[in-house]
C-alpha cells in the first residue's frame, strides 16, 4: 500500500508496529489522541506490515458513507465478529441485499410506531424507580445517598424495554437477576475488550466463524480454557449460546401467536409483530436484543455520569421535567419532545445530543476499500482497512471549537458555522449504513433520562473519581 504521503506516528515498532497501542487502547481513544497530533487522516502500521488509515474529514465521510458506500462495506472479519455476537443482520450485510432489508423494516421503525410504544416504556420505568427507591429507603441516612452500579440498572431497564417493545416477551430482569437471559448479557457485556482481541484472532482463521457458531463448539468449549489468551471465549460461546437459544423460542413463540391471531395486527405494537409479514426479517432477532440494548444503556449511562459531574446542568434539567411529570406520570412523546435543556442533553435527530456526542457507545467503525480510490486527497488502494473514529470526528476543535471535549449542553442552541447534521456528530453513523434505530433508541433514552432525573439526585461515588481515557 503506497500512502506515505498520510500523516504516520513516528514510533512504529519493527515487527507490531502501532499494533500494540491500537490494541490495548480503550476503543477510540488511541484514534482521538492520533487525530489531535496528526490531523483528520493518519496512517497506521502494523501487525508484519499490514497498513490502514484513519479518515474523518467530511469529505471522507461523505465519500464512505454515503455517495459510494457500496464500494466501501464492512471488512469480512469486522461482519463475521458482529454476526456471531449479534445475528448475520442488517448489521452484516450489504449492497442490495442491505437496501432490501432496510426497506422492508423502515415500517416497524416508523414514528407513529414509535410514539405508539412509549406508554410500555413505563412499564419498566416505573419498576426501575421503585426498586432504586427501595435500595435508597434501606440506608440509615437517605441524604447520604448510595453507591450504584448506574450500568446495571440501566441494561437492566433498557434490556426489559427491548424485549418488551421488539418482541413481546417479559425478560422481567429488574426484579428478577436470574433471568438466564439477562445473565448471558451480563456474562456477555462482562468480557469487554478482553474476548475482542481473542475473537478477532479466531475468526480470521479459515471455517472458524461457522465452527464458533456450531453446537460441537459449545459442547467443548471448555477446552479454551486451556490457554489464558483464549479463556474468554469459553465465557463468550456459553453467552451467545444462550441468547440464541432465547432468541429461537421468542421468535418460534412470536409466530405461533400470529399465526392464531392472523387478523390481529391492529393491536399489535411491538416491532417483530410487524416485521413477520417479511420472512427475511426473522433473522434480526439476535441484532435486535444485541444492538437495542447494550447502546442504549450505555449512552444513559454516560448521560448521568456527565449530569453527575455537571451540578448546574443536572438540576437545570430536573426543574424542566419535573414540571411536565407533576402534570401527568406518565408523559408521552409530545410531551417531552421539546424540552430545550432535555433536547440539548438526548434529542432526536436530524439534531443530537451533547451526552452521545462526547461518549458515543461505539466510537470507532471499519470499512474496507473494494476498488482503488482517491479519498479526499489521499490514494487508498483496494483491500485496504478505513478506519472511521467516531469519537475523533465527534471531538473536532476545527468544529466544536477548543472545549469540544467539554460537557456543555446548551451549545446545540447555538451551533458552530462549520457543523453539519451528518458528519459533526457520528455516534449514528450517517448514510444507508446508519442505525435505523436511533430514533427509537434516542425516545428511549429521553423518557429514560427524564423519569430518574426527576426521582433522584446523581453524584459521583467520591470526589475525584474521574474515568481514564
Amino acid at each position: 500500500m503506497d500512502c506515505t504521503w498520510v500523516p504516520q506516528r513516528p514510533d512504529s515498532g519493527f515487527l507490531l508496529g502501532h499494533f500494540p497501542a491500537f490494541v490495548t487502547s480503550r476503543a477510540g481513544i488511541i484514534q482521538r489522541e492520533w487525530a489531535r497530533t496528526y490531523g483528520s487522516a493518519v496512517r497506521s502500521v502494523g501487525p508484519v506490515g499490514i497498513e490502514r488509515v484513519f479518515l474523518f474529514s467530511p469529505a471522507a465521510l461523505h465519500k464512505i458513507l454515503v455517495s459510494d458506500w457500496m464500494d466501501y462495506p464492512r471488512p469480512q472479519f469486522l461482519r463475521n465478529v458482529l454476526g456471531l455476537s449479534t445475528g448475520y443482520g442488517l448489521l452484516t450485510v450489504t449492497g442490495d441485499e442491505h437496501k432490501q432489508m432496510r426497506k422492508a423494516m423502515n415500517l416497524a421503525f416508523a414514528l407513529p410506531n414509535l410514539m405508539a410504544q412509549t406508554e410500555q416504556y413505563y412499564d419498566h420505568i416505573e419498576v426501575l424507580v421503585n426498586v432504586l427507591r427501595n435500595q435508597l429507603s434501606k440506608q440509615s441516612d437517605e441524604s447520604q445517598g448510595k453507591v450504584m452500579p448506574v450500568y446495571e440498572w440501566m441494561s437492566k431497564v433498557t434490556l426489559d424495554i427491548i424485549c418488551d417493545t421488539a418482541f413481546g416477551y417479559h425478560s422481567n430482569s429488574l426484579l428478577n437477576p436470574n433471568n438466564e437471559l439477562t445473565e448471558a448479557y451480563e456474562d456477555l457485556i462482562g468480557l469487554q475488550d478482553g474476548v475482542t482481541l481473542a475473537i478477532s484472532v479466531l475468526v480470521a482463521i479459515p471455517g472458524m466463524p461457522s465452527f464458533l457458531a456450531s453446537e460441537l463448539c459449545y459442547r467443548f468449549r471448555r477446552l479454551f480454557e486451556l490457554s489464558s489468551f483464549l479463556a474468554p471465549v469459553k465465557i463468550w460461546v456459553d453467552s451467545v449460546h444462550r441468547i440464541r437459544r432465547i432468541s429461537r423460542a421468542m421468535l418460534a413463540e412470536k409466530l405461533a401467536d400470529t399465526a392464531v391471531n392472523v387478523d390481529d395486527t391492529s393491536t399489535k405494537k411491538d416491532v417483530m409483530s410487524l416485521l413477520l409479514s417479511n420472512e427475511a426479517m426473522v433473522d434480526q432477532v439476535l441484532t435486535f436484543l444485541g444492538a437495542g440494548h447494550e447502546t442504549t444503556a450505555s449512552g444513559l449511562s454516560w448521560a448521568l455520569w456527565l449530569l453527575a459531574n455537571d451540578a448546574q446542568a443536572q438540576t437545570k434539567l430536573r426543574d424542566e421535567v419535573s414540571r411536565v411529570f407533576a402534570d401527568t406520570e406518565r408523559p408521552d412523546y409530545r410531551a417531552l419532545k421539546d424540552l430545550p435543556m432535555l433536547d440539548c442533553v438526548m434529542r432526536a435527530p436530524p439534531h443530537h445530543m451533547e451526552s452521545l456526542r462526547l461518549m458515543p457507545p461505539v466510537p470507532t467503525t471499519i470499512r474496507t476499500a473494494s476498488k482503488s480510490a482517491w479519498i479526499d486527497g489521499i490514494y487508498v488502494p483496494k483491500g485496504t482497512d478505513i478506519h472511521l473514529p467516531i469519537h475523533a470526528a465527534n471531538t473536532s476543535t476545527d468544529v466544536w471549537g477548543p472545549d469540544a471535549e467539554e460537557f456543555r449542553p446548551e451549545r446545540w442552541l447555538a451551533l458552530p458555522a462549520a457543523y453539519t447534521p451528518a458528519f459533526s456528530m457520528l455516534s449514528f453513523v450517517a448514510g444507508p449504513h446508519g442505525c435505523i434505530g436511533k430514533t427509537m433508541g434516542i425516545s428511549e433514552m429521553k423518557v429514560v433520562l427524564a423519569a430518574v432525573i426527576a426521582n433522584f439526585e446523581f453524584a459521583p461515588a467520591h470526589a475525584g473519581l474521574r474515568i481514564e481515557c
